[in-house]
């Protein structure tokens, strides 16, 4: 029987860029749709029947600091009179100023005393409904407010009080006939802007509400306002529980209007539902007529016979607080304000202290022994905090002894820095134990309140969320004194809401066809299930790595063994041996670490190098002889610089110098040569040979290549000719040197040497890292990705033994949804691996999206996500597709200095990198250059589109600059985020199953002239939110050479089509799957910076983020890089600086 090699590489299957035969049918979607009457959310905005035409009048305003300057008499030093003093202000300080609740509180406080009526933007903008009812122009205006509460705070009296000076501009004046033009047909009735009018309006209805008394407005600068808390329990019963088990939480319910007009249709306001956590002041709150109850307030440190949290974190008050706790506890305090309260009752020196809603911040002191921290985790400890006073060093804890008489309680316990309470702005260091919740938007984001918050929009869904919205505004109506209620505060403007919730007509598109190699799928409203399916195209798992932060190693274990068992029976290709190790818990013991720090997020890195070394060990070097004693080798696939692919065997150091050779694939002619030589052998008679390694077995004297020649089934089989298996006996390797037609054994051989070796290729491995978490926790999610996408160039697959444990019989579901993730993130140029394939109406073929598959078509999404701060920098994250499927995605990522004039505009040098860099990696999946553009942009709020412009020539000039020409571009803007719309069945449907559906179905369009709104996902809970469409530039509309342009219907049909091609969910999605990837991206590398920043040694590479100082020239200089540098501290690639901080030159074949 003779064998021979067979192996050879898999054609690629057609899945380019661009067809390769004409379109099936043409795309016409019109007939498809059906047609849905829906409920919104919007009420009309309406001009009053009057008389009065005045016009409106818009003024410029400038709030400055004040206070009263005692003038003394020179002789006798006692004060005679007090002089008003203006200090100066910047526009710098102003915009800071306008972004602090205190403007609000200003604009309130005058329009009180003053008896004005004023809309006020939050900032530099004001109105008036006329001349005669507005501000005196250029009057100044003397406020005085409280320092750091409300007015009607019940601690307002025990507050100082600060003044200011405010002065009114005359801008300009608003005829009331364009305000009613637009409010009647969203159209202007001269040559006014309807956008300013729409602005203009938005800012009244908004004034109008956060004026109401009452109300209570938690962010600066938002529209959103909430009910008194005496009526929250009426608001919210029995639709979700009003506090946290902990009680230090309440939940608010309120509303958010926005103002919108639409051209011909006239002006709407969008009114939400919303509820948001607040921190509580006051243990007790529900009392009438006063936002907060006297009595015990919550403290920051919490000590009960049942445990000890400080702002909410557990702690052993017996034992130093652990490095993970200390991180959790200084992140929970930066989310919040605090007040102190203290009193003292010393000889000579009694009374009380109350500082309110002061913010925990770092010390600045260049004199002070804790500069820079905020936190000091003991009050008495000299070591870690002291001062001298009167030539006595004192800890806070002495201090407060001596100078105030307060014996602290818990002295052990930490002290935190409390900004701007001295004079002239100086801070200081206080106890914990004095410290207290201030009343403001809780920013925790915990199991607890998701699940509660879920539960009331669970509780208004469908119908019941329009409901829920004209209670609330007939609540608003009637709120406030008389003569100042909403309702009555919108009539001196000339304007009223309407009573009837807005009803429309919209359109149900056709679900595609999604496509297994084992058949159709049925999808039933938006998702579909993976149950007994063999993926379309599986990808291939050659090795893969375990790190297990979980103390449940049997857990782990059961997790590992299903996912590859699962992973298995849908199709993706895992050797036998591979497969052996997975479900032995011995040999998955030798690929795992099991952490058992108590810092994890701190530890991850570490961790995932040990894991990786360890499975190096294994399966590179055969630490164990797992490979010898089976007569074969560690199979998997390298790449070289110029990122050919090519599967190879991984042969482990023979001599003393630790070097891995490869023994490589030859069956390409053009490399033969090149590639068929495995070793340099020296035989004891002095002769030089060039050889390849080869396998001899009992039953043939035919050599096999070690390619063809495996362990399966606990038996060594050959490969034969026409490509099936058979059973053999090994006897041992030889070398065969084809030139001589020689072969040698180990006995012929002097010495030998690798002709391939590993360091001269990228080896992939690890395949796929498996992280297996205890809980849902981000830090340590967000940390691993950065260890993968950043540094490691490794997949990482994470998994929650929580959710997993909590599948009981069903864990077999929860190992398909990891699978068909791990699919998607091991495809490659060569197998092109995809779970799913779709057919739609229109479509050019299997798995190509009407239009995109007519022609070579580039798809790009790009998300942005942006730090805290004046100094923090803004994330820019890039999905392509690499398909005209849409389903095979490479990411990108940079960052930018975030910009003072506009942070949300992707900067010149970010966008053509961007566009340059994509166009790089079209060409090298499709072998052909793009032929047209559609690009996709989130983050961009509606005063923003001008600034897009910007954008769109950057995308132009990267194109000419790439190709040599430019091709049509396509700029969509993708709102998703702070959009209050929502549209639900006007009349409520039945599934097939006879339950009521509250939500519209999946694919539900409303159009416009320029956008639409859609709604792909099925709404299991709550009321679907859809995402709105923008199409801001369309040069692709009209048809080409032949193909179908790009027209609304054919745009939102392909709109829907892609939302189902998101790999890791079953079902179709809100936002666009290369949406959704980039602004995960970004938030995983927002959230690591600081170890970016840092940087890390990673198996003899020190990696770290470079940030350039921000007084650098030019924009490219101030641009962050990537910074690699060899274990000599050598810079590596120092020809080019690496923007892209995913795409490492070191393992260049991720690319694709």
């Amino acid at each position: 029987m003779s064998y021979q090699s067979n192996y050879h590489k898999r054609p690629a299957p057609n899945g380019g860029g661009g067809r390769t035969h004409p379109p099936s049918q043409r795309f016409n979607n019109e007939q498809r749709s059906t047609e849905l009457k829906v409920l919104t959310n919007q009420n009309r905005l309406l001009p009053m029947q009057t008389s009065d035409t005045s016009d409106y009048k818009q003024y410029g305003v400038t709030i400055k600091n004040a206070f009263w300057k005692r003038i003394k008499d020179e002789t006798t030093g006692e004060e005679t009179s007090r002089e008003f003093e203006v200090r100066e202000i910047t526009d710098e300080d102003m915009e800071k100023f306008a972004r602090k609740p205190m403007a609000w509180r200003i604009m309130k406080k005058l329009a009180e005393e003053n008896k004005v009526d004023v809309a006020y933007n939050g900032n530099n903008m004001a109105y008036s409904p006329s001349a005669t009812s507005g501000p005196e122009v250029g009057e100044e205006y003397r406020v005085k407010v409280k320092r750091d509460c409300e007015e009607n705070d019940p601690d307002s009296e025990r507050v100082r009080d600060r003044w200011f000076s405010v002065t009114f501009q005359d801008t300009k004046s608003i005829r009331f006939a364009d305000v009613e033009a637009v409010m009647l047909r969203g159209e202007e009735a001269s040559s006014e802007q309807p956008e300013e009018i729409t602005n203009m309006l938005h800012i009244i209805v908004n004034s109008a509400a956060i004026l109401t008394d009452g109300m209570i407005s938690l962010e600066t600068n938002s529209p959103a306002v909430f009910f008194p808390l005496h009526e929250q329990q009426g608001l919210l019963n029995r639709k979700a529980l009003i506090e946290t088990r902990d009680k230090t939480k309440i939940l608010l319910s309120g509303l958010q209007m926005t103002v919108n007009s639409q051209k011909g249709r006239g002006t709407y306001v969008q009114t939400e539902s919303v509820v948001k956590y607040s921190n509580k002041e006051h243990f007790e709150v529900f009392q009438a007529d006063q936002r907060h109850r006297a009595g015990e307030r919550v403290p920051l440190l919490n000590i009960s016979r049942y445990s000890t949290t400080i702002a909410g974190i557990r702690i052993d008050p017996h034992r130093p607080v652990p490095d993970a706790s200390k991180r959790a506890i200084e992140e929970a305090i930066g989310r919040m304000s605090v007040n102190i309260e203290y009193t003292f009752n010393k000889p000579g020196k009694e009374g009380s202290r109350l500082y309110k809603n002061k913010s925990v911040r770092k010390d600045r002191a260049e004199d002070s022994s804790g500069l820079g921290k905020k936190i000091i985790w003991s009050a008495c400890d000299e070591a870690q905090y002291s001062f001298e006073v009167d030539g006595q060093l004192m800890t806070v804890a002495s201090f407060f002894k001596n100078a105030y008489g307060i014996i602290l309680k818990y002295p052990q316990m930490p002290i935190i820095y409390i900004d701007n309470i001295g004079r002239g702005g100086r801070g200081g260091w206080l106890p914990i134990e004095l410290a207290y919740q201030a009343f403001e938007k809780s920013k925790e984001n915990n199991e607890e309140i998701v699940t509660n918050i879920l539960k009331y929009h669970d509780a208004i869904a469908g119908n019941k969320y329009i409901n829920e919205v004209e209670l609330k505004l007939n609540k608003l109506s009637i709120a406030g004194g008389e003569g100042a209620n909403f309702r009555d505060r919108l009539k001196k403007w000339r304007i009223e809401i309407g009573n009837r919730a807005v009803e429309q007509t919209a359109s149900c598109l056709k679900a595609p066809q999604i496509k297994f190699k084992t058949g159709v799928a049925r999808a039933n409203n938006g998702s579909f299930g993976l149950m007994g399916v063999k993926f379309s195209r599986p990808a291939k798992l050659t090795s893969f790595v375990v790190v297990n932060f979980t103390n449940d190693k049997r857990s782990c274990h059961d997790f590992v063994k299903t996912v590859m068992r699962v992973a298995k029976g849908h199709g993706i290709d895992i050797p036998s041996m591979i497969m052996d190790i997975s479900q032995n818990d011995e040999d998955l013991d030798r690929v795992t670490v099991h952490y058992n720090g108590r810092d994890a997020v701190g530890d991850a890195m570490d961790t995932a190098c040990n894991a990786i070394q360890m499975a190096k060990n294994f399966h590179l070097y055969d630490s164990n002889n797992y490979y010898k004693e089976r007569n074969v080798f560690f199979q998997t696939d390298c790449f070289s610089e110029q990122e050919v692919g090519v599967e190879c065997l991984v042969l482990p150091p023979s001599n003393n110098d630790h070097s891995l050779g490869l023994l490589l694939d030859y069956n390409n002619k053009e490399s033969k040569r090149t590639t068929y030589f495995s070793h340099r052998i020296v035989t004891k008679d002095g002769n030089t040979y060039d050889v390849r390694l080869m396998v001899k077995i009992s039953c043939t004297n035919s050599l096999i290549d070690p390619l063809d020649f495996r362990f399966q089934n606990g038996r060594n089989q050959a490969c034969r000719r026409d490509g099936t298996w058979k059973d053999v006996s090994f006897v041992g390797h030889c070398y065969l040197c084809p030139e001589s037609n020689s072969e040698f054994v180990e006995h012929d051989i002097q010495s030998k040497q690798f002709l391939h070796l590993a360091k001269d290729h990228e080896v992939d491995f690890s395949s796929m890292m498996f992280v297996y978490k205890p809980d849902d926790d981000k830090a340590l999610y967000n940390r691993i990705k950065v260890v993968s996408n950043c540094f490691g160039g490794v997949q990482s697959q994470c998994a929650v033994m929580k959710k997993f444990e909590g599948q009981g019989k069903r864990k077999d579901q929860y190992a398909s949804n990891i699978a068909t993730k791990m699919n998607a993130k091991l495809s490659t140029i060569y197998d092109k691996a995809v779970s799913w394939t779709s057919m739609c109406d229109g479509g050019s073929g299997d798995d190509q999206l009407p239009w995109v598959g007519d022609v070579p078509t580039m798809v790009i999404g790009v998300g942005m996500v942006h730090g805290m701060g004046k100094s923090a920098k803004s994330i820019v994250a890039t999905s392509l597709c690499l398909d005209s499927g849409c389903m095979r995605l490479s990411l990108s990522c940079f960052i930018q200095k975030k910009s003072e004039k506009n942070s949300d505009i992707i900067s010149v040098g970010v966008m053509k990198d961007i566009i340059k860099g994509s166009i790089e990696r079209y060409v090298i999946e499709n072998n052909c250059n793009p032929e047209r553009l559609l690009f996709h942009r989130d983050g961009l709020s509606d005063g923003n589109f001008s600034m897009a412009y910007v954008e769109i020539e950057s995308i132009k000039e990267a194109v000419e600059e790439k190709l040599g020409h430019g091709i049509p571009v396509t700029f969509v803007i993708c709102q998703s985020q702070q959009l209050g719309f929502r549209m639900v069945p006007s009349v409520p449907t039945v599934n097939h199953r006879g339950k009521t559906e509250a939500n519209v179905p999946s694919g539900t369009v409303l159009e416009g002239p320029k956008s639409f709104y859609i709604i792909p996902q099925g709404g299991m809970k709550g009321t679907s939110k859809p995402v709105k469409h923008i199409v801001l530039l369309n040069e692709n509309e009209e048809p080409r050479n032949g193909n179908y342009g790009l027209t609304m219907q054919n745009l939102i049909n392909c709109t829907y089509q892609m939302c189902w091609k998101y790999p890791s969910a079953t079902k179709a999605v809100r936002e666009l799957p290369t949406i959704k990837y980039a602004k995960k991206l970004a938030n995983q590398v927002l959230s690591s910076l600081l170890c970016l920043e840092a940087g890390v040694d990673w198996f003899g590479k020190y990696i770290r983020l470079v940030c350039p100082v921000d007084d650098t020239a030019t924009e490219n200089e101030m641009r962050p890089y990537l910074e690699v540098r060899n274990d000599q501290g050598a810079v590596m690639f120092p020809e080019q600086q690496h923007y892209n901080i995913v795409q490492m030159p070191f393992r260049n074949h991720l690319a694709a």
